[in-house]
């Protein structure tokens, strides 16, 4: 009794419940909420479209470079020790570095073209850093397989919390400038990638996987990881083309807002994706079904809440210029429930092996957003790729549903649903026997 009134007792219990992913993933999507009005007022519009674009390449280069690595490490690590794949993972990343800024120079050539060339070397080194967040990505994946959810939530936010302080280092020094931010998110993803090391504690020395079968491994899930990747990032860039930067500015941020739900995805996910790796087939399809449901129920009261603050919010936090994108925001909360069950969906198949179908799920998604950005974006501006994005989360969302083969009743709420919710979020653990 005594034990259970200790105030490090009940931190430590905190720090061990899922409760704080969510926390953490809130953290993650409230950043950009946090540094976005300092970034808009001193860039303006453009300025803060720009950024988002440059922002968006970095986090979707590194993902279609670490070929399915990550989800790879993810899958290894449910089922078995992860040291030996991880010191494959350090052999490799160096040689990624120069793929990046290549990759870089054809974006700024091709897409991002207002850079001036301060920028354009800030967003180079970038992309050169931002091959630190596989490295990131793989020690979360670790993290995940352990279940060690302090850890995920400390590794997490180590990035997004870097990169506020740097936005908050330079607007008070009053050097805050498009290149400062891409240098501070570059530093903020190296910093990020230390902490990994330091969670996960193995050393380069010691057996090492063979590079050939985890490369085979990768290649499996290199599609869906990066497919899911270009679904939530590729509209972001694609938009200053299709719309503009000021417009693209304004979308950045209903995306933004949008996203936030998706903080009890990254939960859910966690929770449930080991027990459905280790599962057989009829019981993993059982926790799939589950993991939809109890995401759709959980997700629905933040979006409710969102819809109707934003109109008041928006103008109050980033300032009357960007009153224009209450309506994109509204438009994308009405796909948020299938952007966060699209993400869970996506985790059960990868905990299946069945990365090629997640693979043609984002890709699908992905093709039907893109096109009808170009198509609605010139005739109805950012609503127009609001439109685009929540149709393209629609069709991701079915096709992953449909490749789960999961039957409507299954889909169907249950009594104990709710109950269920609290149990994943708040202890991290659930009984399957009356699923």
């Amino acid at each position: 009794m005594v034990a259970s009134r200790d105030p490090r007792t009940k931190i430590t219990a905190a720090m061990q419940s899922p409760s704080i992913i969510a926390v953490t993933r809130l953290i993650v999507q409230l950043s950009p909420l946090i540094t976005a009005p300092v970034i808009a007022r001193e860039l303006g519009p453009s300025g803060r479209g720009l950024y988002a674009a440059c922002f968006a390449a970095t986090i979707l280069a590194p993902v279609v470079l670490g070929m399915g690595l990550p989800l790879a490490v993810r899958r290894r690590a449910s089922i078995g020790a992860p040291e030996s794949t991880i010191r494959a993972v350090y052999v490799v990343l160096p040689f990624l570095v120069p793929a990046a800024v290549v990759i870089g120079l054809l974006i700024e050539r091709l897409v991002i073209t207002e850079l001036d060339p301060v920028g354009t070397r800030a967003f180079l080194l970038g992309m050169g850093c931002s091959v630190g967040f596989i490295a990131t990505l793989c020690f979360q994946s670790v993290l995940i397989a352990g279940q060690r959810y302090g850890a995920i939530a400390l590794l997490q936010s180590t990035q997004p919390v870097a990169l506020t302080c740097g936005v908050a280092l330079g607007w008070i020094l009053g050097s805050l400038t498009l290149p400062w931010v891409l240098v501070s998110a570059a530093a903020s993803t190296l910093l990020s990638t230390l902490v990994g090391v330091c969670l996960t504690r193995i050393s380069p020395r010691g057996p090492r996987s063979r590079l050939r079968p985890l490369a085979r491994e990768s290649v499996v899930y290199s599609g869906s990881q990066a497919a899911e990747t270009a679904s939530n990032t590729l509209p972001q860039i694609v938009a200053v083309v299709a719309i503009g930067a000021h417009d693209a500015g304004l979308f950045a941020i209903a995306i933004t807002v949008a996203s936030l739900p998706m903080t009890l995805g990254h939960t859910i996910a966690s929770v449930m994706f080991r027990d459905a790796a280790a599962s057989a087939s009829e019981a993993s399809k059982r926790i799939s079904a589950l993991s939809i449901r109890i995401t759709a129920l959980t997700v629905a009261v933040p979006v409710v809440v969102l819809g109707c603050t934003t109109p008041v919010l928006i103008p109050l936090i980033f300032g009357e210029g960007f009153r224009g994108s209450i309506a994109m925001t509204l438009i994308c909360l009405c796909g948020s429930v299938f952007l966060t069950v699209n993400y869970v969906a996506s985790q059960m198949l990868v905990a299946q092996g069945r990365g090629g179908l997640m693979t043609a799920a984002q890709l699908l998604g992905l093709g039907v957003g893109v096109a009808l950005m170009f198509i609605l974006g010139p005739h109805l501006g950012g609503a127009g790729a609001a439109l685009a994005s929540v149709a393209g989360w629609m069709v991701t969302t079915l096709s992953s549903l449909r490749a789960l083969r999961l039957s409507p009743t299954s889909l169907l709420f249950r009594a104990g649903d709710l109950r269920r919710c609290f149990n994943v979020v708040a202890k991290g653990h659930i009984d399957y026997s009356a699923v």
